[in-house]
């Protein structure tokens, strides 16, 4: 686990056309959590939230996620990130940052990108504990027949996202 969740945090949230983001960085500008909506206990149980302080405006997250709405669809693909995870989920994560906006990849393809085939079971696991959505877009990635089902925000939104994002028509 890393050391940052014990830096001085900072939390904002952005609009967006779907639901608000909210962003927890630390004083380097690193994202340690991210949500859709109102955050949930899951969404950062890695961190003291509380001990947050709620800015206007965070640089780079905030501006990435503004600039990812307005059309630039990997802006939220430079914005660093930390998460606590195991070396699997850390491939996991590396892997999905790979997907470029517009496009998709099965939880298979994505097994295979971590370095591990077999372990699709293992890619799904990653998706859902991922912390810092969309800054990691485990929306990017779906069933190997195209269908939409789980995502941590609602598979309805993860629908909206890759619309957003022209990965469906």
């Amino acid at each position: 686990m890393s050391s940052r969740r014990f830096a001085p945090l900072v939390r904002t949230s952005v609009r967006t056309p779907w639901r608000p983001v909210g962003i927890v960085a630390d004083e380097d500008g690193v994202v340690v959590a991210s949500w859709f909506g109102e955050p949930r206990e899951s969404d950062a149980a890695h961190i003291d939230l509380g001990s947050a302080r709620r800015v206007r405006h965070i640089d780079g997250a905030s501006d990435a996620i503004s600039a990812w709405v307005d059309g630039d669809m990997d802006a939220i693909l430079d914005v660093p990130v930390d998460q606590p995870g195991g070396p699997f989920q850390q491939k996991a994560w590396k892997a999905m940052r790979r997907v470029r906006g517009g496009t998709t990849v099965t939880y298979a393809d994505l097994a295979r990108m971590a370095g591990n085939p077999k372990a699709v079971r293992a890619a799904g696991t990653a998706c859902a504990l991922n912390h810092v959505a969309p800054f990691v877009p485990c929306h990017r990635i779906i069933h190997t027949d195209g269908t939409i089902s789980a995502y941590g925000f609602g598979p309805e939104l993860k629908v909206l996202l890759l619309e957003h994002e022209g990965a469906l028509l």
